[in-house]
C-alpha cells in the first residue's frame, strides 16, 4: 500500500508535453460499447488520449478496467466466478506495479470478496461521467506532480480500496463551497470506515474553503485547483475507503 503522507497536498495544473495514453479494458462490455464512450471523455486540453485498442504497439500509461458486474455474474450475483477475469487482471497489475484501476458498473456484491487493487463504483451515473470525474480528480493532478511523487491515480493503483464518486454543483460560489463541506462531512461521518483519501477537484475558491476542513482530516485530502474559469460552479470527488485484501497468490 502507498504511504499516507502527513500533509495536505494541493496540485496546480501545469502543461504536459506528452499525452497520457489511457486504455479502457472491457469486462462484460462489447468493443462498440466501450468505443462509444470515447467522444464524451475529457481530453484535458489534449493531455489525455483515450483508447480501447488492446493490441496497440505502445504500452498504455494507464489502464482502466471497465467491469459490468451484473452482466458478468448475473443479476443476483450467483456466478461470481465469471467476474474472476478482472479480479485476476488487477492482481497481475499489482505484481507488475502498473497504474491500473477498475471502474465497476453495478454492485461490488457481484464481485468476489477476495480481490486486490482499487475498485471504483460508477454508481447511478453514466460510465462517461464516472470516467471524467476520475480524470479530473485522480489523473489531472498526476500530470502536474513532481517527477517520482505518487499522487492521484498512481496512489490509488497502489492501494486496496473501494471508491465512490460524487459531482456537485452550486447556484453560486458560496452554495458550492457549502455543499462541498457537506460532502466531506458525510464521507467522514456516515460511511462504514474513515476514508483513506478524499480527492477533490474544484475551482480555487472552493479549494480555499476545503483547506479549512477539520485538522485531523487534512492529511487525507488531495486537493486539485482546476483552471476552468470563474463560471465553473462544480466540484468533483473521489472518496477512497480502505478495503481488506488477502496476500497475492503466485501465478
Amino acid at each position: 500500500m502507498s504511504r499516507i503522507d502527513a500533509h495536505l497536498t494541493v496540485h496546480n495544473v501545469q502543461p504536459q508535453a506528452v499525452a497520457q495514453r489511457i486504455l479502457l479494458r472491457r469486462w462484460g462490455f462489447s468493443e462498440a460499447e466501450a468505443a462509444g464512450l470515447l467522444p464524451d471523455l475529457d481530453s484535458l486540453d489534449g493531455r489525455l488520449q483515450w483508447g480501447v485498442e488492446e493490441r496497440a504497439a505502445r504500452r498504455p500509461d494507464i489502464v482502466i478496467h471497465l467491469v459490468d458486474a451484473t452482466r458478468l455474474s448475473g443479476v443476483f450475483g450467483g456466478a461470481r466466478w465469471n467476474a474472476m477475469g478482472p479480479v485476476d487482471a488487477m492482481r497481475k497489475a499489482r505484481q507488475r506495479r502498473t497504474v491500473e484501476i477498475a471502474l465497476v458498473l453495478g454492485s461490488t456484491q457481484h464481485l468476489p470478496l477476495d480481490r486486490v487493487g482499487c475498485w471504483v463504483l460508477a454508481g447511478e451515473r453514466s460510465l462517461a461521467t464516472a470516467l471524467n470525474i476520475l480524470a479530473r480528480t485522480a489523473i489531472e493532478p498526476m500530470l502536474s506532480a513532481e517527477p517520482g511523487l505518487p499522487v492521484g491515480l498512481q496512489e490509488l493503483a497502489a492501494t486496496n480500496a473501494l471508491c465512490v464518486l460524487t459531482r456537485e454543483q452550486g447556484t453560486d460560489r458560496d452554495a458550492l463551497a457549502k455543499r462541498t463541506m457537506e460532502v466531506l462531512w458525510t464521507a467522514c461521518e456516515r460511511a462504514y470506515a474513515a476514508p483513506r483519501r478524499v480527492l477533490v477537484a474544484a475551482q480555487t475558491h472552493v479549494v480555499d474553503l476545503v483547506e479549512t476542513f477539520r485538522p485531523q482530516m487534512r492529511e487525507r485530502l488531495r486537493l486539485h485547483r482546476r483552471q476552468t474559469g470563474s463560471l465553473d460552479l462544480s466540484a468533483e470527488f473521489t472518496v477512497v475507503y480502505p478495503w481488506p485484501a488477502t496476500p497475492l497468490a503466485p501465478f
